[in-house]
């Protein structure tokens, strides 16, 4: 076994920081800088609540300066750089990527209820794609109903949704939450969509997004994480399995992390970056950070490393809540300094700010909250808010 590189709590967190382009100058610019980024971290997590943004135009707001959500919309659907799938849950990522989800495709494509009645009208609404080009569910509602993964669903919604499972069919476009869909040959190229699946077995398969995840948070370590979801068949003895084999190919490396009995693993490529986190010479910046972040997508980690402990509440009762609906954690320079709820009011276009909370050990001064209003104040130019 390779001897595991050593390195303090600070540098840990500051690579990691460094590694998502939060820390210092921002690096990533418009549109050409949000792809630069997802092609970094693999896929970014989707998710279509809208409180103060979507989880994806959170996400790059932090990171690609001027950004805009344009951006990513003109992305998937008119330069179809971009695909939303199936990749750690319902994500985006490079277009040019499809090819190595094919198994996930395929159990997918086999993933449904309501199975006699779904597959008895795939065919018919196929042909209706085929003729009349991108359809949404309600252009082909028949008034049918069928139980479907979150309870009394559309016929026609039930049906596309399982042939976009199934990878027949893509998104075309969306207009708030309503999907249009396309044929998936007349979305993608045809050298994307005829490239063999590049993984003859689960083990090749858990290898890439092993050190797709490793691009996607920074550094990974070898225990039971929501960091591995969207991984087939992927218990402790497979997870061994694809860490062993990833050290043995040099493609991982072993880190030690002062005060910390696990070990964490990184990209070798991602070695230069952890050479510059020796340094403390970083400008810091204040951010707002999304709830689905690829920075949070292991929070046991996060709060290893950092001491800040994030609940996503929103699927809390209220009563029970400590903080809020739609809460963001707010990084300021190398920590997390609290937490905000922003909601925009689309009605008035203003940025409401429903709560604030310092975590219990920052000591606030003016620099603080000077520090929290601008990045506020960001936020709101963000939203164009008035």
């Amino acid at each position: 076994m390779a001897e595991a590189l050593s390195i303090s709590r600070a540098v840990a967190c500051r690579f990691l920081l460094l590694h998502q382009g939060l820390l210092g100058g921002r690096r990533f610019t418009g549109r050409e800088g949000a792809a630069a980024y997802i092609r970094q971290a693999g896929s970014i997590q989707f998710d279509p609540i809208n409180v103060c943004g979507r989880n994806p135009d959170l996400t790059l707001q932090s990171r690609v300066k001027n950004y805009r959500p344009e951006m990513l919309y003109n992305l998937l659907y008119r330069e179809r750089r971009l695909v939303d799938y199936f990749d750690k849950e319902l994500c985006i990522f490079p277009a040019e990527d499809w090819p190595h989800f094919a198994r996930l495709r395929q159990i997918r494509g086999d993933w449904m209820r309501s199975h006699e009645q779904v597959a008895g009208a795939r065919d018919t609404i196929l042909e209706a794609i085929t003729s009349r080009g991108a359809l949404s569910s309600k252009d082909l509602d028949t008034g049918h109903k069928v139980d479907w993964f979150w309870g009394n669903s559309r016929l026609s919604r039930a049906v596309l949704e399982h042939l976009y499972y199934a990878g027949a069919l893509g998104i075309h476009h969306k207009q708030g939450a309503v999907k249009w869909y396309d044929l998936i040959d007349r979305l993608l190229p045809a050298e994307t969509l005829n490239a063999p699946d590049p993984h003859p077995d689960n083990a090749s398969l858990h290898r890439f997004l092993m050190l797709r995840r490793a691009g996607a948070l920074g550094l990974i370590w070898n225990k039971s994480s929501p960091a591995w979801l969207g991984f087939p068949d992927f218990k402790t003895p497979q997870r061994q399995a694809a860490f062993q084999r990833l050290l043995e190919e040099g493609l991982l490396v072993r880190i030690s992390v002062a005060g910390i009995k696990d070990d964490f693993f990184i990209r070798k490529e991602d070695l230069p970056t952890l050479a510059v986190a020796e340094s403390e010479d970083h400008k810091p910046r204040c951010e707002l950070i999304a709830p689905l972040d690829p920075l949070l997508w292991d929070r046991q980690m996060i709060k290893t490393l950092f001491g800040f402990d994030y609940t996503w509440e929103i699927y809390v009762p209220a009563a029970k809540r400590r903080y809020g609906y739609y809460v963001l954690p707010i990084l300021r320079g190398e920590r997390f300094i609290g937490r905000v709820e922003p909601v925009f009011d689309r009605k008035n276009n203003r940025l409401i700010t429903k709560g604030l909370w310092f975590e219990e050990d920052i000591k606030t001064n003016a620099a603080t909250h000077d520090a929290v209003n601008r990045c506020l104040k960001r936020f709101e130019r963000y939203h164009q808010a008035e």
